[in-house]
């Protein structure tokens, strides 16, 4: 069941996604329908629903405008359930036509929204095999890639924001947000993430301070008659830089201060860096590793919403 806030989240993230090319519009491109799209947004969603409905009636199935009449009513629906059941048609019905990418975008969107990001994952996986070519690839990128991090398919969510860095245009605004997602690959100072395989991430190296539950193996008797040498120190461990959870990037003041509250309340300690343009990165923290930053981020979700994701501390 798709509640209230689930799609808030769902219209927001739909509202915050801008296409390649400036030609390109994820909304309806026809003005008759482009108007309908556009009185519900000003908050007359009764009557772009009753408008969409006056169109859709009469038309046949065959007719060359009906795909982008469907395409409209699933974008002013009323809930997110009914949302779907429309993109889902289209993209499987007309699979041919202009309105195909859009509709699985939506749906990835959708997905990811209800945290279903197994499902996101796959129809992400879907865009990326079926249409290499689509304006919308950075905004796919985008998401795909959030919901990939959430399940640690570190790789497939890197290589998708790469494709999607490749293709972004001059959307400034969009291209940042990539950017920013891709911190996510960092693994140090010019070392990015690239496993060959998931698993790396849920079998990480014995540390240092696991010896307690893995004894070190001791070493061979000295059986020589020589004195022992006295033993040489150890080579420094390679430890990676303590990890956090990044919750937003933005530049009002009271924003910054409100969410370090929340963060701080939840238990963690509050940080906010210096980001590019001006913006500020909050984030919370400390983690030692990747994977305890990962089990921490639904707590810090839960305490300042958003759509936190995990990076390395500067």
């Amino acid at each position: 069941m798709i509640t209230t806030r689930h799609l808030a989240i769902i219209v927001a993230g739909l509202a915050l996604v801008k296409p390649a090319s400036a030609q390109q519009s994820l909304g309806p491109t026809t003005k008759r329908f482009a108007d309908i799209a556009q009185m519900a947004q000003e908050g007359y969603g009764d009557s772009a629903r009753a408008a969409i409905a006056r169109i859709l009636k009469p038309m046949a199935p065959t007719d060359p405008a009906y795909a982008e009449a469907l395409y409209t009513a699933g974008t002013v629906a009323r809930t997110g359930d009914s949302m779907r059941i429309v993109f889902s048609r289209l993209f499987v019905e007309y699979g041919t036509t202009p309105w195909a990418d859009r509709s699985l975008l939506r749906l990835i969107q959708i997905d990811y929204g209800l945290g279903k990001m197994e499902l996101a994952t796959s129809e992400s996986n879907r865009f990326f095999a079926e249409f290499t070519d689509s304006p919308f690839v950075p905004a796919a990128a985008k998401w795909g890639a959030l919901a990939a991090f959430s399940q640690q398919k570190m790789q497939l969510g890197c290589d998708w924001l790469t494709k999607g860095i490749a293709k972004v245009g001059d959307d400034l605004e969009l291209k940042n947000q990539l950017l920013f997602a891709k911190q996510n690959c960092n693994l140090g100072p010019g070392v990015q993430y690239a496993p060959k395989n998931d698993d790396s991430l849920r079998a990480p190296p014995v540390r240092p301070a696991d010896t307690a539950t893995h004894p070190p193996v001791p070493p061979p008797a000295n059986t020589a008659k020589t004195p022992a040498k006295a033993p040489t120190k150890p080579p420094a461990a390679n430890v990676a830089s303590p990890w956090r959870v990044q919750v937003t990037a933005v530049r009002d003041k009271a924003v910054i201060q409100s969410v370090m509250k929340k963060i701080e309340a939840a238990g963690f300690k509050a940080y906010a860096v210096s980001g590019p343009g001006g913006l500020t990165r909050v984030q919370a923290g400390p983690f030692a590793t990747r994977a305890a930053a990962v089990a921490g981020l639904p707590k810090v979700k839960a305490a300042t919403g958003g759509s936190p994701i995990v990076v390395p501390a500067p």
